[in-house]
């Protein structure tokens, strides 16, 4: 005889009795399960009203909330009522101040420029003088208001910029190009995409990053961030951000495509800019004739490199228009794409355009190089053998070289990048992944790494060569690593190369910061270590996009850690 169906009061308001029934019941010792069923509720359900019955700080989710009001009652008699009503007035307050806001959880620039300073600004710069009838209508423009949140002194080098470039000085570009350093002058076609167009990928990435900064729903924000790998956050899994924030992989998934729904209703400047330039490189209709399933991986590695293409895909996808269904299916066939392109490639013979472009890019990758003194002997062929095997990750595999007639081993899309130009470029006679062992010294401990690549040249030079996406260069670990390198290429007379493929370490070295930046952060430095929200808040005002920070990191030499995010001086030696 089966047992009785017991009824859920799911949805139903908790009235003051069940309150107290729940209180005694913990009271009594009961467990979750056996109070679910005495109040017909779901096990959620009981944990969430627990947490309105404990002070906000005791309890950072419902199962301890649970177990700090077992542990109070007992000790003694304890006052639910009275923190409950306190509970409650707290919520209606954070409402209510939510409510003059605008709308729930919106977060608002504060002003710091007045609209007529702005004006004079704009008037300085094109030299054309507004009549008092224009210049009524000039304050009167809504991208005004917006501008209005960066000081003067960051405005107008973005205006002189802008007008310099196009003799024009739109408010909405100017606006934009304040936002986004570059969007503006720069070429965000899929010609450019598909050409590794450095500046294209640069403003695609900074692009991305502005849009989900302009999201006001907090914990939506906070999920992407995480997913997308940006605010100084790796990619990571929707289980991993659960376990962050004590929720499910499930509820993080909602809070994902929340984010991406109302990223799509967005009128923030930014977030439109990403939606049109998304909207034109995975359009269903192109003249080149590409499928949208062979342009979205390439966007995905452009936009958001280090992402995988499931978060990237969907969320690039559902942003260029497509329908939730619609991007999953592009995705799988994304995915098969990738696949079959991978499987091509590797047994495309080198075509001479290929050879053409790989060379000329190889000759500015050497000229980038550093050398130490006249150049050593290199190392014969057969010497040369892989002093390790790489780590299985989700970006690893193989390409298979024609001019080494064998597979080489990748642990990255950027270590497959350098592979490949390696490989293509005609000045390269032969190469070896992971060549040798180096020792190095980082947090007080002595550690051994093995550099990516050892080229040699058909003129006898040899380069050693790290491969790094530009974002991690100046991190401490890399930094020391590359202190190790540089001893030994001194030593053997070899060149040493940090690059991604397409930018050198040199080049991230000569990239252009604001210097009010680097002066804020070298004056906050001299005192303390800083943590992103330090950084974000010192440079509030200055626009500035993570090639800059990157950039100021390595020509000041300063320490830098994440996980935990930390940002220091460098200890003497």
């Amino acid at each position: 005889m089966g047992g009785i169906t017991v009824p859920e009061r799911r949805g139903s308001s908790w009235s003051p009795e069940e309150y107290g029934q729940l209180v005694d019941g913990i009271a009594g010792g009961l467990s979750v399960e056996e109070l679910a069923g005495r109040h017909q509720r779901s096990i959620t359900a009981i944990r969430s009203a627990a947490r309105q019955l404990v002070p906000a700080d005791e309890a950072a989710d419902g199962e301890a909330a649970v177990a700090w009001l077992t542990e109070r009652l007992a000790s003694g008699a304890y006052d639910w009522q009275a923190q409950f009503a306190e509970n409650r007035r707290a919520r209606t307050a954070a409402r209510r101040e939510r409510e003059a806001a605008g709308r729930r959880g919106k977060r608002e620039r504060p002003l710091v420029s007045e609209p007529g300073a702005i004006a004079d600004v704009w008037q300085e710069v094109t030299g054309h003088r507004l009549s008092p009838e224009r210049r009524a209508e000039f304050l009167a423009r809504k991208p005004l208001k917006a501008l209005g949140a960066f000081p003067v002194e960051a405005l107008r080098p973005v205006a002189e910029r802008l007008w310099r470039a196009d003799g024009r000085l739109l408010l909405e570009g100017w606006l934009l190009d304040t936002v986004c350093p570059g969007y503006a002058t720069t070429d965000l076609s899929w010609e450019a995409v598909a050409g590794d167009s450095a500046g294209t990928a640069t403003v695609l990435r900074d692009l991305v990053a502005a849009a989900v900064d302009e999201l006001r729903h907090a914990r939506a924000h906070a999920v992407l961030c995480r997913r997308l790998g940006l605010a100084g956050h790796e990619p990571s899994t929707q289980q991993a951000i659960g376990q962050e924030f004590s929720l499910t992989p499930q509820r993080i998934s909602q809070l994902q495509a929340r984010g991406i729904t109302r990223m799509l209703g967005n009128r923030e400047p930014a977030t439109v800019a990403l939606r049109e330039a998304l909207g034109d490189l995975l359009g269903p209709e192109r003249a080149h004739g590409a499928p949208v399933a062979a342009r979205l991986p390439a966007v995905v590695e452009v936009a958001l490199p280090g992402v995988p293409l499931n978060p990237g895909g969907l969320v690039l996808a559902r942003l260029a228009g497509y329908g939730d269904e619609r991007a999953r299916s592009l995705l799988k066939e994304a995915v098969s794409a990738l696949a079959e392109r991978h499987k091509e490639e590797r047994k495309q013979q080198r075509t001479t355009e290929r050879r053409e472009r790989a060379s000329r890019r190889w000759a500015a990758q050497v000229a980038a190089a550093d050398w130490f003194g006249a150049p050593g002997p290199a190392p014969a062929r057969e010497e040369l053998v892989a002093r390790r095997s790489v780590q299985q990750r989700e970006h690893s595999g193989v390409w298979f070289s024609r001019k080494l007639r064998r597979e080489v081993q990748y642990e990255s899309v950027t270590e497959l990048r350098v592979v490949q130009l390696l490989d293509h470029a005609d000045q390269v006679a032969y190469f070896q992944e992971q060549p040798l062992a180096l020792g190095y010294t980082h947090a007080g401990r002595r550690r051994s790494y093995y550099p990516d690549f050892l080229a040699v040249t058909t003129d006898g030079r040899a380069v050693l060569i790290e491969a790094k996406p530009q974002g991690d260069i100046p991190l401490a670990i890399n930094q020391a690593k590359h202190r190790a390198a540089a001893g030994l290429c001194r030593r053997k007379g070899w060149g040493l190369l940090v690059t991604d493929g397409a930018r050198t370490r040199t080049d991230l070295a000569g990239h252009p910061a604001d210097p009010e930046l680097e002066r804020r952060l070298g004056a906050a430095l001299a005192s303390r270590d800083l943590t992103w929200p330090d950084v974000r808040d010192i440079a509030r005002g200055v626009p500035f996009t993570s090639l800059d920070l990157a950039a100021l990191i390595l020509r000041n030499d300063w320490h830098w850690e994440l996980g935990p995010y930390r940002l220091r001086v460098r200890p003497s030696a």
